[in-house]
């Protein structure tokens, strides 16, 4: 079983894991959880709802 575990890129800590069949092993894989995204205003629905990209 391989696991792989996300880890927060603003706080450090581990937020969630998983494990998926293939060779043992452990990985690491970068994200934001939701304490930090809260604080960071990402669940905010008027803030992500205004937002526009123009190329």
């Amino acid at each position: 079983m391989m696991k792989i575990y996300h880890i927060c890129e603003c706080c450090q800590q581990i937020f969630d894991n998983t494990e998926v069949d293939g060779p043992e092993g452990a990985i690491g894989l970068q994200g934001i959880c939701d304490d930090c995204a809260n604080e960071l205003g990402l669940y905010d629905n008027h803030t992500t709802s205004t937002q526009h990209f123009y190329n």
